[in-house]
């Protein structure tokens, strides 16, 4: 039997999780172009020095509606490479929309989930602009590379989220099943 509260937590959290993310959707493609500056001069660093990318000057190319198709431009040897960084870094709102939307978390555990996924996102931002802009060229060639990426990068808040904000529970569930006390469900229990 489900209380009135259990009724309602699914659709309270998708309607808390809408707004957020429509929210910080919008706030994160506005400060798009700090970001994306932000992550030229991290990537920038390695590429020039440690990978012996080339790089003359760098700089970030704000287009488009709210910022949507701004790129990051590095000069290399005279040509520009381009990549467009917002739909790249549009996994971060989601990410916060989730964890504010998750219900029974304190406030300090929820800021700790923020700080860490949100630091494994960018981190990931900036790995993928460092291995994409040095192996340009070999990575046009294997299309499933670049697919497989955008996949990994679009299920990457999901995941951190779970792990997250669930952690304690996931853990639980584990050392009953390794422990063989399984606990039954509410279902499971009402049929038996």
């Amino acid at each position: 039997m489900t209380t009135k509260g259990q009724r309602f937590a699914l659709p309270f959290f998708a309607l808390k999780f809408m707004v957020f993310v429509v929210f910080f959707v919008v706030v994160w493609w506005e400060c798009l172009p700090y970001y994306g500056q932000a992550l030229l001069q991290i990537t920038g660093l390695p590429l020039k020095y440690a990978l012996g990318v080339p790089i003359d000057s760098g700089f970030i190319d704000v287009q488009g509606k709210l910022n949507t198709e701004s790129s990051l431009v590095f000069s290399v040897s005279g040509h520009e490479r381009r990549m467009k960084i917002a739909l790249l870094a549009t996994n971060v709102p989601p990410y916060i929309a989730l964890v504010l939307a998750t219900a029974g978390l304190t406030w300090r555990r929820r800021g700790l989930i923020l700080l860490y996924g949100c630091g494994i996102l960018c981190f990931f931002h900036a790995f993928f602009i460092i291995i994409a802009m040095r192996f340009q060229d070999k990575l046009m060639l294997i299309s499933e590379v670049p697919t497989a990426l955008v996949q990994f990068f679009l299920t990457l808040p999901f995941m951190l989220w779970i792990v997250f904000a669930y952690w304690e529970k996931l853990m639980t569930l584990f050392q009953d099943k390794a422990s063989g006390t399984e606990k039954q469900l509410p279902s499971e229990k009402e049929q038996s």
